[in-house]
């Protein structure tokens, strides 16, 4: 059974009708195939929208990515800086506790002969 059919009235440009004719053989075809023609154009349009969607969604994800990864790096860059300058911290509060455990060495020793030196002056005034 052919598809039902309507009939459809245009007054367009004589050459536009000429050149349909000579094109098509007839109006009827050259309305079809101009109407077909501009239905895919439409379709291809809306999937090429979709294409160029999703890659600018995909370049998006990628920007976002790099955004994410130079903040990344930022931040380790920053905290080796600050773990550097911590190691240097601890390595001057171990030089320092280095220098007054030999001060209390000293002292010690100080103190023992102060000892002994009293001690021996008792013994000798007895």
């Amino acid at each position: 059974m052919p598809p039902e059919r309507i009939h459809v009235g245009a007054r367009i440009p004589k050459e536009l009708y000429n050149k349909c004719v000579q094109d098509y053989g007839n109006i009827t075809d050259a309305i079809n195939a101009g109407l077909e023609s501009l239905f895919k154009q439409s379709e291809n349009k809306t999937e090429n929208e979709c294409k160029t969607t999703d890659n600018g969604c995909k370049t998006t994800e990628n920007s976002n990515e790099q955004w994410i990864r130079e903040q990344i790096r930022i931040k380790d860059e920053s905290h080796m800086e600050i773990t550097s300058n911590l190691k240097e911290q601890v390595n001057l509060l171990v030089d320092q506790m280095r220098i007054k455990d030999s001060q209390i060495e000293k002292l010690n020793d100080t103190l023992q002969n102060q000892v002994l030196n009293i001690h021996s002056l008792g013994m000798v005034e007895k």
